[in-house]
């Protein structure tokens, strides 16, 4: 075999292990799923600095705003205001800065409550921007 048909041969080769190795593309995370992975967050939370990386840049903000004595009685009424259960993704619609999600659950009396909520893109990051509940 000549050097040149060696050659040849083993840069064919190579180019089909790559192909052949190559890794499918990565599934990207939608506004729907980042927010049920928020709300597994939230359910195990124990302090506001578990949720700080799910937070949008303006609720990060309010936050980090909170003297740090207050930030416990903070965290505690936001989960007594989160409070809720068999969390439902409806519809999820695409805005300019992100997503809105129409959500359904189960409030802490156990009535269905609808909620809005409203995923913005940071830095290519989802992140949780305002969520509004109403029964």
């Amino acid at each position: 075999m000549s050097l040149t048909r060696l050659v040849g041969t083993l840069i064919a080769s190579l180019l089909l292990v790559s192909l052949v190795a190559e890794p499918a593309p990565a599934q990207t995370e939608t506004a729907s799923q980042f927010y049920m992975r928020y709300r597994a967050a939230f359910d195990s939370a124990k302090k506001i600095e578990d949720l700080t990386p799910f937070l949008s840049k303006k609720s990060l903000d309010m936050v980090n705003a909170t003297p740090a004595a207050e930030r416990p009685k903070f965290f505690e009424m936001m989960k007594m205001m989160g409070s809720i259960t068999d969390v439902k993704v409806l519809k999820e619609t695409k805005t300019a800065d992100g997503a809105t999600l129409a959500v359904e659950a189960l409030g802490p009396d156990k009535q269905k409550t609808n909620g809005k909520v409203d995923v913005v893109k940071e830095g290519g990051a989802w992140k949780l921007g305002n969520e509004n509940w109403s029964s």
